[in-house]
């Protein structure tokens, strides 16, 4: 049952990731790019909760309950 090993490319990274030098090389490496993505992900999140642009909706607003039209000039449509 240890079918991953049986391949050559997983033997490989098996290998390097136990080698103490690269191995390690690689953890920090990794371990850099997620707090990277972690990073970017909630400055995107924090920068959309800042957006200048007005509430918009998908739907019609008439749909929504307390939306009161503006009467405009001939028939208050």
């Amino acid at each position: 049952m240890n079918f991953p090993m049986d391949n050559p490319f997983f033997q490989f990274l098996y290998w390097i990731m136990n080698t103490p030098g690269i191995g390690g090389i690689v953890v920090v490496v990794e371990a850099t790019l997620i707090v990277i993505a972690v990073s970017l992900s909630l400055r995107w999140i924090n920068k959309g909760a800042d957006a200048p642009e007005k509430e918009q909706f998908a739907y019609p607003t008439s749909a929504l309950h307390h939306y009161k039209p503006k009467r405009r000039g001939f028939g208050g449509l």
